[in-house]
């Protein structure tokens, strides 16, 4: 008797994006930054444009047309009628009229409850506004409590917070008066202060209601500046959380390191132009980027905003931390692995009645309902695209169980160099 042939995996659905953003027909603004990495990412992308233009507002001559309210309402209700608005995803970005932004919010009731609102509030950057002033007061007052993931610059949540930001501590309050009107996730995709830039970096801050919060410094990339930055980083922060929801951090990381990959591709084959008198500079490079859009190489790990004192570093059964464990002592930290009682060792050092100053790193679910009062990282296995795996992570517990350990652990890592997040390793090479 031949063999029956072995059943077939249920295929995977992409995940689906409605975004509404503006549309250029020459360059790479709105969703031309943002259907196309979507895309590259694996998400099946819809596109409603909130206006049509020649090029971007950085050109010369401004042309093209703009789509009312009422124009959008038509595209729902067919949308609708055709039973094609089960989107997972709404992003949003640029939108420069009240009654096209509140038939938005007629968009969204029409979406899936669990369809998650990504929002870009674009508003404008450094100290000028780029639409009606009209439309901060809507997006306060009526937007930002349908909104799960906000993206706004530092201006942009100054407007939103009507509170000015000139240190990173006013900025973590801002973002807690965010999360207090509706995003449960605020990225303030610039912060332009001296104590988070540090010099010519450019700075971000990832916070996570009720969390600790993250600070982000990259280097700054001359050239610019770059139109379509922001809205390329609000779809790949709507990209990598989805794909990392246990490690924020991570996603945020990830989505900056497209970022820097498509500005320093742009740079190496573009420069700024003289049109009519004006510089226009280069539009940013997004076909050319397509590796650093589906691989983008982190090189630059968040920081916490209120650092953790550690004085030790266990590792319960983590292949390949011994080499890591050398090097955190050559550090000054005291470092070990271990695979029997934890408190043997903090007799050993003398941190008995210190637990909560040991890191436990560990990618058993069990071992890490053992550690209490330790601070805890849980080690999460991660496959290659970048989201977490389903198969077992040699401890006898299934990977599925990514969130729960997310929501134990006081930290989530997916490999062993992510720890810079919270210790001194600037020498060491997991």
């Amino acid at each position: 008797m031949a063999s029956l042939p072995a059943p077939r995996a249920a295929p995977r659905v992409a995940p689906r994006v409605l975004s509404v953003q503006s549309h250029v027909v020459h360059g790479y603004v709105g969703n031309r930054a943002a259907v196309f990495p979507l895309q590259l990412l694996g998400f099946e992308v819809d596109v409603i444009n909130s206006v049509q233009f020649s090029c971007h507002t950085g050109y010369p001559k401004l042309a093209g047309q703009r789509v009312s309210g009422d124009e959008l309402r038509e595209v729902v209700e067919g949308l609708s009628y055709n039973e094609a608005l089960d989107h997972s995803f709404l992003l949003t970005g640029y939108i420069g009229a009240v009654s096209f932004l509140k038939e938005v919010l007629y968009l969204r009731q029409k979406l899936p409850e669990t369809c998650c609102y990504v929002c870009d509030p674009v508003l404008g950057d450094n100290g000028h506004l780029y639409v009606p002033e009209e439309l901060v007061a809507v997006y306060r007052t009526d937007v930002l409590q349908h909104v799960a993931i906000l993206t706004p610059n530092q201006f942009e949540a100054e407007l939103l917070t009507e509170k000015k930001t000139t240190n990173i501590q006013e900025a973590v309050q801002a973002c807690n008066l965010l999360h207090s009107k509706g995003p449960k996730v605020v990225v303030l995709t610039t912060l332009d202060v001296p104590d988070a830039t540090k010099g010519d970096n450019v700075a971000m801050l990832l916070s996570c209601a009720g969390q600790r919060k993250w600070l982000l410094r990259v280097p700054h990339i001359g050239g610019g500046p770059f139109t379509g930055t922001g809205d390329l980083t609000a779809a790949m922060i709507l990209a990598w959380t989805h794909m990392m929801p246990d490690e924020l951090p991570l996603a945020l990381e990830k989505a900056a390191a497209v970022l820097q990959g498509v500005l320093r591709n742009t740079v190496a084959s573009s420069s700024a132009r003289i049109i009519a008198g004006k510089r226009v500079s280069p539009e940013l490079r997004l076909v050319e980027s397509k590796a650093a859009i589906e691989s983008p190489r982190v090189l630059h790990r968040c920081e916490l905003v209120e650092p953790v004192s550690i004085k030790g570093v266990l590792f319960h059964e983590i292949g390949d931390a011994e080499k890591l464990v050398n090097c955190l002592k050559n550090s000054g930290l005291k470092a070990a692995t271990v695979s029997e009682p934890l408190m043997e060792h903090l007799k050993l050092w003398g941190l008995e009645a210190e637990a909560s100053n040991v890191l436990l790193v560990t990618s058993s679910l069990t071992f890490l309902r053992t550690a209490s009062g330790f601070k805890t990282v849980t080690l999460l296995q991660n496959s290659l695209n970048g989201g977490y795996s389903n198969g077992t992570n040699g401890n006898g517990d299934m990977c599925t169980d990514a969130s729960t350990m997310a929501r134990e652990a006081d930290f989530t890592i997916s490999c062993l160099d992510s720890l810079r997040r919270i210790l001194p390793m600037a020498s060491c090479s997991p």
